[in-house]
């Protein structure tokens, strides 16, 4: 019933700027500037959107099969099954909201056209209390607490921006995985760690944390380097060369281009070197930021949908793709364009690494 009488009144205000602005007198000498017509380009696609509501209007179901039934299908994928079939209908009949709509426009048409006489009572409403006033009221009240948070956020500093997306990131998904019970830890399906992988382990972890205890430019990178080259070792022992080399060789470059950029920056002069200090908030944050990914990694993990499409690939190298060479078949075939982007990646790194070796920079001008 709210939101009946709200309907009404909504088609009265309607009526009010629709009809008032279009039905009253011509007064041209009010204005500043004479009104002329829009020309005709301006008239195209007003013509052509209030065409398309008609005929959709009318004829609904044209777009149910090539819009309405995709989209059904990527937001509630439960629902669009093989039976699962869209139709509509523009007309169902007298049902309760036909009734409805025709009392809204039969009352909205009295009450618009007696609209002199029973908006006197408006008048015995306090300014205060009045829909005019909580509306502002609530508009100052929303534009203050905006206005708040604008200031508390919008400081100009990067560091305070990531401490708002990160603080975001871990109470957000923290609740989602705490409110729908989703954190799940199955053992039966992680692989056998060996020695070499709680060392490599190990060393990418002290690597990570020596980074922001190293006090020069230098040794940063070249732990940074080792970090990196470790990891390729992992890929190395998980039996994936093709993510070894490619590591490998994004690594080198990433690395030359560090020192490089290093060894050109400008020096400090006599100024002293100002440490960064210890901050709790950033290290709550970022406990917190792993934390967080570490229990989304282990929940996917444990929680296996389907199966593993491995045993396809294993069964069907030779079939499918006409080779006895399983892991050729993988990169090449089942995974060609995965590999094609990869040796693109490895492609530009050499060009970069060829660049660099080449170019010689004498008096301000490249000589090769």
């Amino acid at each position: 019933m709210v939101a009946w009488v709200a309907s009404v009144f909504t088609f009265i205000y309607s009526m009010i700027v629709v009809l008032k602005p279009f039905t009253g007198k011509l007064q041209l000498q009010l204005l500043e500037k004479k009104p002329h017509e829009a020309p005709v380009g301006m008239l195209i696609s007003p013509i052509i959107l209030a065409s398309l509501v008609i005929v959709f209007g009318i004829f609904p179901n044209l777009l149910s099969s090539s819009i309405i039934k995709p989209a059904v299908a990527g937001i509630q994928p439960s629902l669009a099954g093989p039976d699962f079939h869209v139709h509509i209908a523009f007309w169902h009949g007298f049902k309760p909201e036909v009734w409805m709509t025709i009392g809204i426009i039969a009352f909205g048409i009295l009450l618009y056209k007696t609209l002199p006489k029973w908006q006197k009572i408006t008048q015995f409403i306090p300014e205060r209390i009045s829909l005019n006033a909580l509306y502002d009221n609530g508009v100052r009240g929303f534009e203050r607490s905006a206005s708040f948070v604008m200031k508390a956020l919008m400081t100009g500093s990067i560091r305070t921006y990531l401490l708002s997306i990160f603080l975001f990131f871990i109470l957000s998904l923290g609740f989602t995985l705490y409110w729908k019970d989703a954190f799940k830890l199955d053992a039966g399906n992680f692989a056998p760690i060996g020695i070499y992988e709680l060392v490599l382990a190990a060393i990418i972890v002290i690597g990570s944390i020596a980074i922001l205890f190293a006090r020069s430019r230098l040794t940063s990178i070249i732990i940074l380097g080792a970090v990196g080259y470790t990891i390729s070792l992992f890929f190395v022992l998980l039996r994936a060369p093709d993510l070894a080399l490619t590591q490998l060789v994004i690594e080198t470059i990433s690395v030359s281009l560090f020192l490089l950029c290093f060894f050109h920056l400008p020096l400090m002069g006599s100024r002293k070197e100002e440490r960064m200090t210890f901050k709790l908030n950033n290290a709550l944050i970022s406990i917190g930021v792993g934390v967080i990914v570490t229990l989304i990694a282990l929940s996917a993990h444990s929680n296996k949908l389907f199966d593993s499409i491995s045993s396809y690939y294993l069964e069907n190298a030779y079939k499918e793709a006409g080779g006895k060479n399983v892991v050729n078949v993988i990169l090449v075939d089942f995974r060609g364009l995965d590999t094609m982007f990869e040796i693109s990646v490895l492609s530009i790194a050499a060009l970069g690494i060829f660049a660099m070796i080449k170019l010689r920079l004498t008096g301000g001008k490249d000589k090769s």
